[in-house]
């Protein structure tokens, strides 16, 4: 499992995504897998956006997931 996918990484995801948590105190600060990281959970957001949105005004869809695939 990808550590993006896992609990650990969503929660920390969100914390640098939504609320402005620094890896580093300067872009030019952060190691390659920080930026790794950080370049996967920004994908990986928009992809489960794109899966969740509808491609047609007023469709819904709903979206099940095993804890496994999280």
């Amino acid at each position: 499992m990808r550590f993006i996918e896992s609990p650990d990484g969503q929660e920390l995801a969100a914390l640098c995504l939504d609320y402005g948590y620094k890896l580093a105190n300067s872009p030019s600060d952060l190691t390659r897998l920080q930026i790794n990281f950080l370049m996967a959970a920004l994908a990986n957001r928009i992809e489960r956006s794109a899966l969740v949105r509808g491609e047609e005004p007023g469709v819904t869809k709903f979206v099940f997931a095993e804890d496994d695939d999280v």
